[in-house]
């Protein structure tokens, strides 16, 4: 991808067809987890257990659940005036509370008509600590309701201290004069931390593509680093070719996979030559650096901006400078979309490949945005990779990507993400890179605390 347009995987076409094609993941509510139940509720022979969280709440049990002949809690506001309504656990489903064990509490809700004539619903999961003092930590999350449909809501929760009774608490914000919301099949699990162990990833160097957002790149850098510890590659991208090594390039001092562009005339005519020279003689050394001209070409070609053999000519223009003045350090990578080695694409890689000097492959592949699951790592890069053995050269994986797919707090994303990173390393790939970004519509970003701390297990390793 690139921080203006998706180019990741694949265009928008071959994204539908890589999605009809991926072999289709249905998760239950019981599965999804992955953990241990430790208690519930059902309501289907009363509330007992559960209380109103205050004077402003009308808390009944109705003869409609969320399965078949099943029963369900119903929240409602007074009569005639909009109120926030809540129910809460009492006693605690969870008594006594384990230091350090993570646990993920799942509720399924449902709006009527009339709560949602004014809007999208809100409802406000929590789960805490109680201390004699009162409440102490809390996570919570807070979600939409946009139809009448059953919707399930989940919160992750890392308790701090042994012996603590923990608080479920169930809220629906502002709910107008006649409007309801259902609650059904309250569960709380023990859900085990993905984590890459053993050194089972030893040889591959892991890290992100820092999206800089709003902030200034050192800052953003230092925040990268922050969240999944001092990344050992970097994925950027330069928009052009440049002669130098300052500015954002500069800040990043450790492995990197770096990228550019210029029109492919530019590149043949010799336009940048001393450019290029410039560049190739002054970078960084002590630490590998995967450079690639025009990550991605297949959508651009495709779309006639340039064509293959000129693509493959342009590479090779920039290659020879690079041989005659680059280090050792420096390693012509190619990067295709993963979608591209796959069957159904109808494309060719030796249409991209322009030849022997490469000396790493690397793929951007991405879990299909819509998918109910996620698909296995072999799925989407099981073919680049066998692709790049029998050209003989290093398989690596320069993006990678997943938003959230429905009803995972990020317990199954954090155990994909360790799945890709086992995946990789298994294969010998020299850097594994995550696209830590957003994008029109989809949010990749590793935000949730399982996948945040998958990810650090993943690079600390």
């Amino acid at each position: 991808m690139s921080t203006t347009r998706r180019i990741g995987g694949a265009g928008a076409t071959a994204l539908l067809m890589a999605v009809a094609l991926l072999p289709a993941v249905y998760v239950t509510p019981s599965a999804a987890g992955s953990g241990r139940v430790i208690d519930g509720s059902s309501f289907e022979r009363s509330l007992r257990g559960w209380s109103p969280t205050g004077r402003s709440t009308r808390l009944d049990r109705v003869d409609r659940g969320h399965g078949k002949k099943s029963a369900s809690a119903r929240l409602r506001p007074p009569r005639g005036r909009t109120a926030t309504v809540g129910m809460t656990d009492a006693p605690a489903l969870i008594r006594s509370s384990k230091a350090r064990a993570r646990y993920v509490a799942r509720v399924w809700v449902k709006a009527n008509r009339d709560a949602l004539r004014s809007g999208p619903v809100r409802v406000r999961l929590s789960l805490g600590e109680v201390t004699q003092k009162g409440h102490g930590v809390t996570g919570w999350r807070l979600s939409r309701l946009h139809n009448t449909r059953w919707q399930q809501v989940s919160v992750p929760f890392t308790s701090r201290h042994d012996g603590r009774r923990l608080d479920l608490t169930v809220r629906a914000i502002d709910l107008r004069p006649g409007g309801a919301v259902l609650v059904d099949d309250v569960r709380i699990m023990r859900s085990p931390r993905p984590s890459a162990s053993n050194r089972r990833l030893a040889g591959t160097r892991f890290g992100t593509f820092v999206d800089q957002g709003r902030l200034e790149f050192r800052r953003a850098l230092r925040l990268s680093d922050r969240r999944f510890t001092r990344m050992e590659a970097v994925r950027f991208f330069e928009p052009v070719i440049r002669d130098g090594w300052s500015g954002k390039l500069g800040e990043v001092k450790r492995p990197m996979s770096v990228s550019f562009r210029a029109p492919v005339g530019q590149v043949l005519s010799g336009e940048h030559d001393a450019m290029l020279r410039t560049w190739f003689r002054n970078a960084p050394g002590g630490f590998p650096i995967w450079w690639t001209y025009w990550h991605e070409p297949e959508d651009d070609i495709a779309a006639g901006q340039m064509t293959a053999r000129r693509y493959r000519l342009a590479w090779q223009h920039i290659n020879a400078i690079a041989r005659q003045v680059a280090g050792n350090n420096l390693h012509p990578t190619l990067i295709l979309m993963a979608w591209t080695a796959r069957s159904g694409s109808g494309r060719s890689v030796s249409d991209y490949y322009p030849g022997d000097f490469i000396d790493v492959v690397a793929w951007d592949g991405y879990n299909p945005p819509g998918a109910t699951g996620y698909a296995a790592p072999k799925a989407i890069f099981g073919s680049a990779a066998a692709k790049t053995k029998r050209l003989g050269k290093r398989f690596a994986i320069g993006e990678l990507g997943s938003v959230l797919v429905p009803g995972d707090e990020g317990s199954r994303r954090a155990r994909w993400l360790v799945d890709a990173a086992r995946f990789a390393s298994a294969r010998n790939a020299p850097f594994v890179t995550y696209w830590d970004a957003k994008i029109p519509n989809e949010n990749y970003q590793l935000r949730d605390v399982p996948s945040r701390l998958a990810w650090r297990s993943v690079v600390k390793d």
